[in-house]
């Protein structure tokens, strides 16, 4: 029960550090979806090295890549990269932000949420427990994570629909949060290996977008 509460409380100091990075970069520079895209990036990017330096220094092993790297895995991922980047083709969006955003959704995101919640967060649970619990707490904690993203869904509802009912949108992203959640810890339960959830996350949000 502490490593979860440890594990909550590292999830809350991460969410503050990204409102506190915007907050102080919009001090500077004038916030729209451009802008927001670009400042959310960077700070995804930053934590990214940093968790890379920490694995690494620390020897963690939180199963990244398959142990067997064989040609379904190959196959899958030029696929998915292909459709990535014919994407903005196929939808005929061909703006700046709507590449930035491509890429923000659909590989960035994708490596920050897939290494914190399937990666370090799911082998933590899974050596104190199993897999399956590690699956189904990890879960969960994805789902409550979308909380933290209050402010961005009150600044983009200012701006788009300022009547929005803004509990119900944190209530359905929560359940959005839980299925998908569940949907793509399903791969890194089933094949043991992060990258397999990071395929099946990068393809969901390209579509989802």
């Amino acid at each position: 029960m502490k490593k979860i509460i440890n594990i909550i409380l590292c999830l809350i100091a991460l969410q503050i550090g990204r409102f506190s990075f915007k907050t102080l970069a919009f001090l500077f520079l004038d916030k729209n979806f451009m802008t927001d895209v670009i400042v959310s990036s960077i700070y995804m990017i930053i934590i990214i090295i940093f968790s890379i330096i920490v694995i690494k220094k620390k020897q963690l092993k939180l199963d990244i890549f398959p142990k067997n790297f064989n040609w379904k895995y190959l196959v899958t991922s030029i696929i998915l990269f292909t459709i990535i980047f014919t994407t903005p083709i196929i939808t005929k969006s061909y703006s700046l932000y709507d590449i930035l955003s491509l890429i923000y959704g659909s590989i960035i995101t994708v490596i920050f949420e897939e290494i914190i919640f399937r990666g370090y967060i799911y082998k933590k649970i899974s050596n104190i427990k199993n897999d399956l619990w590690a699956y189904i707490i990890s879960t969960l904690i994805f789902g409550i994570w979308h909380l933290g993203y209050i402010d961005s869904v009150m600044w983009r509802a200012s701006i788009i629909s300022p009547n929005a009912n803004i509990l119900n949108i944190m209530f359905w992203k929560v359940i959005t949060g839980l299925l998908f959640g569940a949907a793509v810890g399903f791969f890194r339960y089933k094949n043991k290996n992060v990258y397999s959830s990071m395929l099946a996350h990068a393809l969901l949000n390209t579509f989802g977008r």
